[in-house]
Formats: structure tokens, sequence, C-alpha cells
């Protein structure tokens, strides 16, 4: 029985292959775009999960009340005082995380990404001892290697243990002995190392007893993990660390919160190249395609059986009961989803590198295919399901005699398919063309300083040596190429990190209860003349002006200063605060991306250098300059290997990587869903226009022209896309305004753009069907006639 039932659905695969071969098809490219998208989600929402009890652990952090400004970070004696108040917050850990350059007797020079913390680490962040002490940092200058590392230093994890390491960058610490040797930390960490490492250092931190409660703001420089039992109520927890700095000290100006591990990644890091609702944006695309695919699967299908309703009543004659007929449809559905399986799995497998590449990311193919294996398997099964009915139906059809069957009109399934297909098209190519649109003005908009020929030096360490970096910038300003050299402590991102944020600031008028958010930027005195801004008022920092600064036009009109050039101001950011003076104003300019507006900023004369260089070239020599500055780099130090120069432009382009990407997205999205409905529209005008031909030729014996025929199919099919339209287009709008607002400046969904996409949808769907239609207007009423 089982090879008979294979035969007939192979013989009527290949009768009706265009039908058919477009409902495998449809689903194999809806699968091929699903499952790479929902392990995508199920990646980003599973960082540092491996670890055990992850659902219990938890990140401390705090909020200014007033401003909202959030750090991330806290003081090291938070956690003993913490431990003291909460007995539940016994596994707790602080540490900070910096490069650190080293070297070992064969290796003359290594920078290890290196998490500076003690052996409490491990208590909240278990890792895979490889060989060593299983409690690893038990005194200082302890260090743990990663086994890509050790092996990388010694050839061999057990080879390196009591193996002796020296920081070249931090050159006062004692030599480091390892301890221990690690398994690699997978890629979906928050906390990636190469090494962890136990420093005199952190326990200076962790033991300083502050006069004040504001010291957990001020020297706010580690990062602190809790591990809470499971039975803990961390809600009320919650509540309580919220209010605990004023319990401490009376300070009513910050709280404490507390964040799963798993919402460290989106809720703390702003500067991910994707957002959560991004993801989960293409999620929910994917299902909408996946829906759009399924109801194309069963429209196509369920009309084929339709078609085959004279066979299966053969059958029933030749003595086959319901049963069996459903039986046999079931199995003919069940064959037909296999073979659109296997496409999706190649598909997949051909896609997942691009798809790696496309976002930056790890493919773990075995979990991949299990994920497949999963949707195959649920999509199999809801298929049969919602197919189980109607296959009843034509079951107790076929069984009747042709005197008591009626043909029945467009089952309404077939036309909710279509509506459904052209709805998610629109969508998606609404969406596609938002963001390019978006794109094309980010790219576009001025930015307010000259970003082209500026090239900025990434990867100088906070510790490199000052007359380290003095002799670098003498070496840099003696090439031809290079006009002039600038330090300023910020670096393109979506948004200005914690560390630049204040909000301690006094000026005249200020009233007691404003409580603005400033970003302050440390440079020097050749920063205007590098990035070409325009002074409005005054002149920029001089040389040697250490207490002056320089406000830009957002700062001016969040203080009120009618005039601004010789005001003081006040800055507590440093220890007792410090007044300066105000030397100029500069017009507005975006130091960040365009998601962020622009802030109110402060400029002033660091004290020290902050490391970040930024050099203006002469116009059109920036890759002359940058080879030679590649040149020049590891002459000056052998650190200076690990620093490369990279052209501010493309620095800027690199923060729009995510939109880029989405673009991508959604025009492959976009594609695939329009062809999967052209396709399936086809495959239904073709099989209309056969069962339709008795009424077409009534209408022409009737006096009917062709082209009274064909004005009345198009109208069946604009009146489809009008429908799907009506509900596309209130969502498209919704979903990407709301994507829109993510950034602070952005362009408006216009209405031609709306009824552009459905004016060409109608145009793409008409020619589609042009072919069959022409064919049925165009036909001879009596060979109808003769036929029927």
């Amino acid at each position: 029985m089982v090879i008979l039932y294979l035969k007939i659905a192979f013989r009527n695969l290949w009768k009706y292959k265009t039908q058919s071969l477009t409902g495998i098809l449809s689903l194999a490219f809806a699968l091929a775009c699903f499952v790479p998208a929902l392990y995508w989600m199920r990646y980003e929402t599973s960082y540092d999960s491996f670890y055990p009890g992850s659902d219990h652990i938890y990140r401390i952090y705090s909020v200014d009340k007033q401003s909202g400004k959030v750090n991330e970070l806290v003081s090291g004696i938070l956690e003993r005082k913490l431990q003291d108040q909460f007995p539940a917050m016994q596994a707790s850990s602080v540490f900070f995380v910096e490069q650190n350059n080293c070297s070992s007797e064969k290796m003359p020079y290594i920078r290890l990404h290196t998490i500076f913390a003690d052996n409490t680490f491990f208590s909240v962040f278990p890792q895979a001892v490889i060989c060593g002490n299983p409690q690893p940092l038990q005194i200082t200058n302890n260090i743990v290697l990663s086994e890509t590392v050790a092996v990388r230093m010694f050839g061999d994890a057990e080879k390196a243990i009591g193996q002796q390491i020296k920081s070249t960058l931090f050159d006062w610490h004692p030599s480091y002995t390892v301890t221990a040797v690690v398994k690699d930390p997978p890629p979906n960490t928050n906390l990636p190392f190469d090494a962890i490492l136990y420093i005199e250092d952190l326990q200076k931190q962790k033991s300083f007893i502050e006069s004040s409660v504001k010291q957990i703001w001020s020297f706010a420089t580690l990062q602190m993990y809790v591990k809470l039992p499971p039975y803990t109520d961390v809600d009320g927890l919650a509540g309580q660390l919220r209010n605990f700095p004023l319990q401490l000290d009376a300070n009513t100006k910050i709280e404490l919160q507390m964040m799963p591990v798993s919402d460290v990644r989106y809720h703390l890091n702003a500067d991910v190249p994707f957002t959560l609702n991004f993801i989960r944006l293409l999620v929910v695309a994917g299902v909408l395609l996946m829906f759009s695919s399924l109801f194309n699967f069963l429209n196509l299908h369920l009309d084929l059986f339709r078609q085959r309703i004279r066979e299966l009543h053969l059958r029933a004659v030749n003595g086959a009961s319901g049963g069996q007929l459903v039986r046999q449809m079931m199995f003919e559905l069940e064959c037909v989803i296999l073979l659109a399986l296997l496409p999706a799995f190649a598909f997949i497998l051909i896609v997942h590198p691009l798809f790696s590449g496309l976002l930056n990311i790890e493919i773990n193919v075995s979990h991949l295919l299990y994920l497949f294996a999963v949707c195959g398997i649920g999509v199999m099964i809801l298929m049969l399901l919602v197919a189980l009915i109607p296959f009843l139906r034509l079951s107790r059809t076929a069984m009747q005699n042709l005197s008591e069957r009626q043909i029945h009109g467009q089952p309404v399934l077939r036309r909710m398919a279509i509506v459904l297909q052209l709805a998610v098209s629109v969508v998606f190519i609404i969406a596609a063309m938002v963001v390019m649109i978006q794109m094309h003005f980010v790219n576009h908009k001025d930015m307010g300083f000259e970003r082209n020929g500026i090239i900025h030096l990434s990867g100088l360490s906070w510790y490199t040596n000052d007359d380290m970096l003095t002799v670098l910038k003498n070496k840099l300003a003696s090439i031809p190429e290079i006009e002039n050299i600038t330090d300023a402590y910020f670096e393109p991102q979506h948004d200005a990190n914690t560390v630049s944020l204040v909000t301690d600031l006094e000026w005249p008028g200020k009233l007691s209860s404003e409580k603005p958010v400033f970003c302050a930027i440390p440079t020097d005195s050749k920063f205007a003349e590098a990035f070409k801004i325009d002074m409005l008022k005054g002149r920029w920092l001089d040389e040697g002006g250490k207490y002056q600064i320089v406000l830009n036009e957002e700062a001016v009109r969040v203080m009120g200063l009618s005039e601004p050039i010789g005001t003081v101001i006040r800055l507590n950011i440093f220890s007792g605060g410090k007044d300066y003076r105000v030397a100029g104003v500069v017009k507005d300019f975006h130091l960040f991306s365009l998601r962020s507006r622009i802030h109110p900023t402060i400029f002033f004369m660091s004290d020290y250098p902050t490391k970040s260089l930024y050099i203006r070239t002469i116009p059109g020599k920036e890759q002359d300059a940058i080879r030679q500055i590649n040149e020049l780099l590891p002459q000056v130090d052998p650190s200076f290997l690990d620093v490369y120069p990279a052209r501010l432009s493309e620095l800027y382009d690199k923060l729009n990587s995510s939109e880029q990407v989405g673009l991508k997205i959604f025009l492959v999205l976009a594609t695939v869903c329009l062809l999967i409905s052209l396709f399936g529209i086809y495959a239904v005008a073709s099989a209309a226009t056969r069962r339709r031909r008795k009424e077409v030729a009534i209408h022409k014996v009737m006096g009917a022209e062709a082209g009274d025929i064909i004005r009345m199919f198009f109208r069946e099919y604009i009146l489809l896309v009008l429908i799907a339209g009506a509900f596309a287009l209130p969502l498209a709008y919704l979903v990407m305004n709301n994507w829109l607002q993510g950034y602070a400046y952005r362009i408006n969904i216009s209405l031609w753009l709306l009824v552009g996409v459905i004016t060409g949808v109608i145009i793409l769907v008409l020619l589609t069907v042009l072919g069959q239609v022409w064919k049925a207007a165009n036909s001879n009423p009596a060979d109808v006639v003769k036929s029927e």
C-alpha cells in the first residue's frame, strides 16, 4: 500500500509540477530564512547561560535618581558592605577588565585581554580547569590562562603551569605565576578573557575605607556580580538594595539596582551592533514569512486535491473507504513536506556561513541543524493537523455520486492565502525601503565637522607610558602627509560612555532642581583645527590653558547663558571641584551616531594624555599616511603591534553596520516573500482560469469582449492587493516608525512611499497573471462548450 501511495504521490507531483514545485520551494525558502533568524535570537539571549545557576547571577550597578545617568561600575568597598547587610549576596565578585601587554621567556610580546579579579570570581563564574590548581587565585600575582593563550605562549597547557609572565604595560608589577589553565570562554559571553589575574591593586580597592557613601559613585571602577541562592526573593532584595545608599549615609542622589546577567548585553552595553528589538523584529518577520509560506503551501496542495476529485471518486467506486482516502491524502502531503525539507536543509547548509559572516557570530552547526529538525517536525505536524479537516470534507465529497456533488466556488482559504502572502510582502518591501532611505539620510547628513581626512589610532592603552606616547607623537608629526595630531577622549560609538557623562556642574543662575547631564570631553589645543569645527564665539583652548573650557551650542542653551564668554563654571568631577572660565562656543556637531541627540558638551584641557589620538592628513593622502603609520608603530614599541590606524569616516560608517545588515536581510525577505506570492498567484490564476472556462465562455457568448474578460480578472486581483494593503500598510508604518524612534535624527515615512509600494505590487501581480488571463480571454467558447 505504501508503494502504491508513493507512485500516486509522485505521479501527481509530476502532473501538477508547477503548483507542486511552487509550494515546495516556498516552504523551503521560508524555513531557510526562519531557522537562522530563530537561531540568532536564541544565541543573543543566551549570553553567559552556560554558567551553572546563570538564572541566579545578577549585575549590581547604580543610577542617579534625578538625571537617570547609569553607572555600570561600583567601588570595591561596596562588595563588603553589601555582604554585611545582605547575607544572600555572599557569593559575589568585583573585578575590572583591561588589556595587559605581557612577555614571557620565549615570547617578547603578547597582548592579553585580562580580567583583574580574585578567587571570588570563580564562585560566581566557575571555569573548567584543564590543569593546575582548582583554586588558582589564592595570592596576588597569580594568573590563570585560557587554553588557547597557554598553548600559544608555552606550546602546551601542562607546560604553562608554574611559568612566569611579566607585564610590559604595568612594569611596576612583579612577575605573574601561572597557576591554572582553563577552557576558552564561549563566544556568547559578556566576559571574554585571555587571562584572569589577581593583583594587589584590586585588594586595595576592595579594602579602601571611604569617608562617605558618595565614594560608591566617585570611585566606581569595578564591575560587580552576585550569585543568589535559588530561594531568594529577588524582587524584595532589589527593593532593599535600591535604598541601600540612603540607609548607609543619607545619600539621596543615587540608588543601586540589579540586573540578570542575561540582560547585561542589551541593557548595560549601549554600543552593541544590533538592538534586541531589531533581532525580535527579524524573528517576527521570519514567523510572518513562515505563515505566508504555509498558507501558500496548503492553498496550492488543497487545490490540487480538489482538481483530483474525480480520481478520488473512482478510488471510492472501486472500494476505497473514506478513511483510506484521507490516509492517502495525508501520506501524499507528508511526502511533499519531506521533499520541501530536503532543499531547506541544503539552503541552510549553504547560507549559514554567509549568515555567520553577516552577523559576526559563531554558528554551531549541530545546534543549527537540531533547531532545523525541531522546526521541520513542528511544521509537518502543524500542516497535517490543519489539513485534516479539509481532507475529511474532500473524502466525503469523493464518496458522493456526481449528481449529488456541486461545484463549489473558490474556497475562502485560497483568497486568504493570497491576501496574507501579499500583505507580508508589502510589509517587507516597506521595511526595506524605509531602512534604505534612512541609511541614505544618515550617510549624507552633515556631521558638523570634516570627518574625511582624519585617522584614529585605535588600540592605545590608557596605561601606555606618557614618554612613549610623546615619542610616538613626535615621530608621527615627522610624516609629511600628516598636518596635525590631537588627543581627545572619545570614540565614535552610538552614545557617550558613562565615564564622559557628568551632572555635578554649577553655573550662574542654575536652579537647585536642575540636574542636566553633560558630556565632558578632555582634549587639547589642536582639536578644533584637526576636526575643522566652527567657532561661534570666542576662541578654542590655548596650549597650557588649564582652567578654560569650550561649550557647544546645546550646552549654552541648557545653561541659559546669554553671554557665555568669560562665565565661570564649576566642575565637580574632580576631587574638591575646580572653577573653569568659558573661552569659546562651538557650533553643535555630532561626536556620536545619529541614534543619540547632540549632548550638551564641555571641552576642557586635559591634565594628562587621554591616549586617544586623531590625525589630520593632507587631503587625498590618507592611504599613504596609514601605510607609513603602520610601518612606524612597531619601531616605536613592540606593544604598538596591536595599535592600528583607521579612517574616522569608516568608523562612523561601521556604526550603521547593523542597519546595513538589516537592509540586506529585509531585501532578501522581501524578494523571497514576493516571489513566493507571485508564484502562488500564478499557480492559483492558472487553476482559476481552467476552472472558470465555462463562466468565461458564457460571458463571451453574451457579447463580452476580450478586454472585458481581462478587466474582470484584473479587478479581482487588484481587490486582493488592496485588501492586503489595508492590513499591511498600517502594520508596516507602525513597526518601522517604532524602529525609527531609535534615531534622534530620522526621516518621516511619506505617503508616496506607501502608495508607490502598493502600486508596484499591483503592477507585478497583474503582469504575473496576464498570460493566463489573456489566454482565457481569447479562448474559443465553442471549444469550451464541447469539452464540458
